[in-house]
């Protein structure tokens, strides 16, 4: 063979080989696929062609992928190597920008789908292999290499079919808190019972009765009272080896053992937050690293992009086991991309929550706290949505709860009152997405006496202070601060809101969220002897950032306090 020969042999082989990679990358992207719509120019039913744009690409590209094959083994000429290998390095170049133009974000996603889309490449590899190599190999003769496959393959068939596996808990322990309970969650790699212990008192995993043996997620109500009693806890798990209707067999006690560390008020309050990490969850860790001390964690939802799988259901869960280590109270609020993939309709399974919805209560010493969800970022009629999204009959139910709140008016029992939503209610966007409904949850937190509302969603630092800016008039911006596209307008609060968290080193910074190397948090620290809390902005180098009002000339500095009797921000000298 000649070096012409080899070289069209190359050509040939590369031309194959990106085809295949082509094909199955952007099936595996399906993900950013009405991303790619939306680019082109598609925003509703005016436009069937650009929706449907990106499934003729794939199915474009699974053609040329396969007669890709046919055709080079048909006829064999040099100029239709050439010709495949020119189309098939376009669409890949083609591919590679989409990437870079804002797909990279949703990566994590992708990658799982192209693996075992090669994982299928190569099982029908093998298969032709069998078909039209093997019969012509003189190791088809061979005794040794039969039984040797024949033992492989029954060792496997009987492991599957006694379910061969070693219990562990893969998703360790986090304390969710709910109400007056605790909700204890973690995870194990096999089906199994869960159940914790607190005080010589066990607390089960159960359905209508009955321990939960079928599921790998385990949640357990403990009653707040008896854990912060008890400052410790031990978590329990034993494998669903046979599970059968007159009996069945578990396997060995799996267990882990975490010290806990109740809210405890007799220096104030202190509190860390975060939302939008966004996968991030590295640099979220060493933000939290360094804070010394606080007695719970809000995480305000965003943590992951799209909850597609069992592990992206635990995203939450590894970002809160990271940062607390299961020893301290986690509060969490519902995220925009926490509602999207298909296991947004199990995540109430995998964090705190008040069954199936994710609006409640909760309490701690001294501190009255209400987390409030208002589900996706665009009314129910949004393009995106196409048809499923049912969110207002959501929010009305919400508005009736704040309303018997304040009814009860237990928060009066409390020194401190916090709450939580991932979408700000007293900012509106200049699309005015539910802008009725914030203004009424406005309307009924006014009259709550809210300390702070913690909230994230738009992936900037944004303080709203009350009685700084003219309520239901345009927004324009800080000169200091660069534009953008903010420019919608306040409600009329009376409650200091913070958005808590950002990728990036300082305020104005705005890296690519899968290369940011920090992620911003906020500390808050609230003295019930001087009546005023503390707030500061930290990065992942462990520097407190200089913060400005995004929509006032006004500079915060690094540290901003509030009298919790006016609400006002205390000017510092």
């Amino acid at each position: 063979m000649n070096k012409k020969e080899i070289a069209f042999k190359v050509i040939r082989i590369v031309g194959s080989v990106l085809a295949f990679f082509n094909c199955i990358m952007f099936f595996a992207m399906r993900p950013c696929w009405s991303g790619i719509s939306a680019t082109l120019g598609y925003k509703g039913q005016a436009n069937m062609f650009l929706y449907n744009l990106p499934i003729g690409i794939c199915v474009l590209l699974f053609i040329i992928f396969v007669s890709d094959i046919v055709i080079k083994k048909i006829f064999n000429k040099n100029w239709i190597h050439i010709t495949y290998l020119s189309i098939s390095f376009v669409f890949f170049v083609a591919i590679i920008f989409i990437i870079i133009l804002g797909a990279v974000d949703y990566m994590r996603f992708v990658w799982p789908t192209f693996f075992v889309c090669v994982g299928v490449g190569a099982a029908l590899g093998i298969i032709y292999f069998l078909l039209f190599v093997y019969p012509d190999l003189p190791i088809k003769k061979s005794n040794y290499f039969r039984y040797s496959v024949l033992g492989i393959c029954s060792a496997i068939a009987i492991c599957l079919l006694v379910n061969v596996s070693i219990n562990r808990i893969t998703y360790k322990p986090v304390v969710y808190a709910v109400e007056d309970k605790y909700q204890i969650v973690f995870s194990t790699n096999v089906e199994a019972t869960g159940w914790v212990e607190v005080g010589g008192e066990n607390f089960y995993d159960t359905y209508a009765g009955t321990t939960k043996t079928h599921t790998r997620i385990h949640k357990v109500e403990v009653p707040m009272e008896k854990l912060d009693a008890a400052k410790a806890y031990t978590v329990h798990s034993q494998k669903s080896v046979y599970v059968g209707p007159f009996g069945g067999w578990l396997g060995r006690d799996v267990h882990q053992t975490v010290n806990f560390k109740p809210v405890d008020t007799s220096d104030g309050v202190q509190y860390l937050s975060f939302s939008d990490v966004h996968m991030n969850d590295r640099s979220t860790y060493k933000t939290a690293s360094f804070v010394e001390k606080y007695d719970f964690v809000i995480l305000a939802g965003d943590l992951i992009s799209v909850v597609e799988s069992f592990d992206d259901a635990n995203f939450n869960n590894r970002v809160a086991y990271g940062i607390t280590g299961g020893q301290i109270p986690v509060v969490y609020a519902r995220g925009n991309h926490d509602v999207k993939g298909r296991f947004a309709e199990e995540l109430h399974k995998f964090v705190g929550s008040n069954g199936e919805k994710f609006y409640f209560n909760f309490y701690f010493k001294d501190v009255y706290g209400i987390v409030l969800d208002i589900g996706e970022d665009h009314d129910d009629d949004w393009w995106e949505y196409y048809g499923t999204a049912h969110y207002d009959l959501y929010r009305e139910e919400q508005i009736h709860f704040l309303e018997e709140e304040i009814a009860k008016k237990h928060y009066d029992d409390f020194k401190y009152h916090l709450a939580a939503c991932h979408i700000p209610v007293p900012f509106v966007n200049y699309r005015h997405n539910h802008e009725q409904v914030k203004k009424d949850m406005t309307t009924l937190l006014n009259q709550m006496d809210i300390d702070m509302f913690v909230t994230g969603h738009q992936h900037q630092i944004m303080i709203f202070e009350p009685g700084l800016i003219t309520p239901f008039t345009k927004l324009t911006y800080n000169p200091h601060y660069k534009s953008g596209t903010y420019n919608g307008y306040l409600t009329d609060f009376n409650f200091p809101t913070f958005m808590v968290s950002k990728p990036g080193f300082n305020f104005s910074d705005d890296p690519n969220l899968s290369f940011s190397r920090s992620h911003i948090g906020l500390f808050v620290d609230v003295n019930f002897n001087t009546n005023k809390e503390t707030c500061y902005y930290l990065n992942s180098k462990g520097q407190k950032v200089d913060t400005m009002n995004m929509f006032y000339d006004k500079s915060y500095g690094t540290q901003i306090t509030i009298d919790l009797t006016t609400k006002a921000f205390i000017e510092e000298n």
